[in-house]
């Protein structure tokens, strides 16, 4: 310090006004602190959504998606532009959403070096009888061995063991919301009925938690066999072909090109998902201008305390610069102080933030909603809290800026005069 003087009058300043300083370094340290615990919930929150979505579901769905403009004969027969051609009813109503040949898909996908597991898939909407307890969810026909290398259904289960849907020829495994709904319980009895009114009598021989919450209040696994029974279909009928990738990140690269190879409509996870990568753009947009707007509030903090330290130490100033200090120092000088308010605050902030977290971490929270947490789940990378740190340090180099050109312009010769 006595090799830097500057930095000496800095102190001297910040300490002759501890109260004004600990408040402006508070202000930066609950903007940073506030940047750490909101934007790292937010983006845990989504991190957690992710890995649960690319866990619990298809890297790419394919699919036979129903035509909905269907062209008529006649539209391809005559393409005179100046022609009316109407067609009533071309519409089949019991157009099959089959995947033809699908079998032979699946094996063409499994000798693809990319794809980390395929899994045929026949689903239908079904009502779920037990007692006098009725509900509408939706049967999930699968092979469950390759269902289990793709999704890790084993992984999921609370009760009752997967291999028993091979084995028990009428097996059925519900989602734990599901099960809860109809108060049942393994090794239950239960009806299931197709839209087509097929009625099959079924045994619970597991129960399933995905932590999807939709999607355990609604889904049952059976055998793709019964399945088929269910729908009274043939034993190649199937509605999707589910793809797990080596690397997720190529999902949407592959999806293009299966749909042009197969010519059956082919989705990828983040597809499937948009309307809730749409709604995390918002919130991270909504995060982050609060905390803008916090660390922008504690800035305005800084400017006003370092005019007010200008003010008062004018002959301090007007001292300084009679004995030969130049307007550089005196703007380092009141930058100085503004730099040593946010780091001082970023670093306290930092702390404080990734206190937050563990705290609040460590709580249970058994939450219900979009997806179900038992604890709320944090971004805390390193890479996270330095981003907080600059952009914190930034804002009050910026707020400081200001009163130290001010007082860099301070005219020694009329303060003395005034006194």
């Amino acid at each position: 310090m006595k090799k830097n003087p500057l930095l000496k009058i800095a102190l001297t300043h910040l300490f002759s006004k501890k109260r004004q300083t600990i408040v402006a370094m508070l202000g930066v340290t609950f903007g940073i602190a506030i940047f750490i615990f909101q934007a790292g919930l937010m983006s845990g929150f989504q991190a957690f959504f992710i890995e649960e979505t690319v866990n619990t579901t298809a890297n790419i769905r394919i699919f036979n998606e129903a035509a909905k403009n269907r062209p008529s004969i006649l539209d391809k027969i005559n393409t005179q532009k100046d022609h009316w051609n109407i067609v009533q009813n071309q519409k089949p109503k019991d157009e099959q959403t089959k995947i033809k040949n699908g079998y032979q898909i699946i094996s063409i996908l499994e000798n693809d070096p990319r794809v980390a597991g395929v899994s045929p898939f026949l689903g239908s909407q079904a009502i779920f009888k037990v007692g006098i307890a009725q509900i509408a969810g939706r049967v999930s026909g699968v092979d469950i061995v390759k269902e289990n290398i793709l999704f890790n259904v084993s992984k999921n289960m609370r009760q009752g063991d997967i291999t028993k849907l091979e084995t028990i020829p009428n097996g059925i495994i519900l989602g734990d919301g599901l099960a809860d709904l109809l108060g049942a319980k393994i090794n239950d009895n239960i009806s299931v009925v197709s839209p087509l009114g097929v009625n099959l009598d079924m045994k619970i021989v597991g129960i399933n938690h995905s932590g999807l919450t939709d999607v355990d209040k609604s889904r049952a696994y059976i055998n793709i066999r019964n399945a088929q029974k269910l729908l009274q279909v043939d034993g190649s009928y199937i509605t999707d072909i589910n793809i797990k990738l080596k690397d997720f990140s190529l999902s949407e690269e592959l999806a293009k090109f299966y749909n042009s190879k197969f010519g059956f409509r082919s989705v990828d996870w983040k597809e499937a998902n948009a309307s809730v990568f749409s709604v995390f753009k918002i919130q991270n947009m909504v995060t982050y201008l609060i905390i803008v707007s916090i660390l922008v509030v504690s800035g305005f903090g800084i400017f006003n305390i370092l005019m007010m330290i200008i003010y008062e130490k004018m002959p301090d100033i007007a001292i300084l610069k009679a004995i030969g200090y130049k307007d550089r120092d005196i703007k380092i000088i009141f930058l100085t102080e503004s730099l040593i308010i946010g780091t001082f605050g970023g670093l306290l902030g930092l702390l404080v933030g990734f206190l937050m977290q563990k705290i609040v971490g460590n709580i249970r929270m058994d939450i219900k909603g979009f997806v179900s947490m038992e604890y709320l789940h944090f971004n805390s990378t390193p890479g996270f809290y330095l981003f907080a740190f600059v952009f914190g340090l930034i804002t009050t180099a910026v707020a400081g800026y200001m009163p130290a050109r001010k007082a860099a312009k301070v005219d020694a010769i009329d303060i003395i005069r005034s006194k």
